[in-house]
């Protein structure tokens, strides 16, 4: 039976929750035209600096659950999946939201302060933020265990952290700013919601 509750907890949590959320709005935005044309996702509610600026504040937020075609939900999705399941076993649910959506605006805002800077605009969108707020929450967990939070290590965080990040900046089509905006708002966030749980000994608790 606690195997089971288990894993019944593992499927309702808010990680599978947000992960859900993205697939209906993509699917649902697959009913009403083509999620790989920039025009159709901006109409719906995609990133463009020049509308955020004009007063368009809600595509920082509505950017977060917009995927251009399948390939790029499936990719976000997978790596949410499998992040997002070892922080939930940091953090409580409520924790885990509010760094997931932190760091996805965070992540928009350094990809819209970059797009200003450089002159270089694009319709922006998708997860990808707010899944390496994920992996910058658990790079501060793994520090603030120690230098190891289960079978994660400081060395083999870093090293994912570096590759992830690297991956945005060498391929085309890959706003990598989001990407280290969000890693380092979900680091930002993570120093302040996470607390270490330290176990009490025994003896102690006669006096608790």
């Amino acid at each position: 039976m606690n195997e089971r509750n288990e894993q019944t907890k593992k499927w309702l949590n808010v990680n599978v929750l947000l992960m859900g959320v993205n697939i209906l709005v993509w699917l649902f935005l697959c009913m009403k035209g083509d999620t790989r044309n920039a025009q159709f996702m901006f109409i719906h509610g995609a990133m463009y600096p020049t509308d955020v600026l004009n007063g368009e504040w809600y595509r920082l937020f509505s950017a977060m659950f917009l995927h251009f075609g399948a390939e790029h939900l499936i990719s976000n999705m997978f790596m949410q999946y499998f992040l997002g399941d070892m922080l939930l076993r940091a953090l409580c649910q409520w924790k885990f939201a509010v760094i997931y959506l932190f760091a996805g605006i965070g992540g928009n805002i350094t990809s819209l302060i970059m797009m200003i800077w450089t002159g270089d605009y694009a319709v922006a969108a998708g997860a990808s933020g707010a899944i390496y707020g994920i992996i910058g929450a658990l790079l501060w967990v793994v520090l603030r265990n120690g230098g190891r939070f289960e079978s994660i290590s400081v060395p083999r965080m870093l090293l994912a952290t570096v590759l992830y990040i690297s991956y945005g900046f060498t391929t085309e089509g890959v706003d990598a700013w989001a990407h280290l905006g969000g890693a380092v708002a979900g680091f930002l966030a993570a120093i302040i919601l996470y607390r270490k749980n330290i176990p009490i000994a025994v003896e102690e608790w006669d006096n608790v």
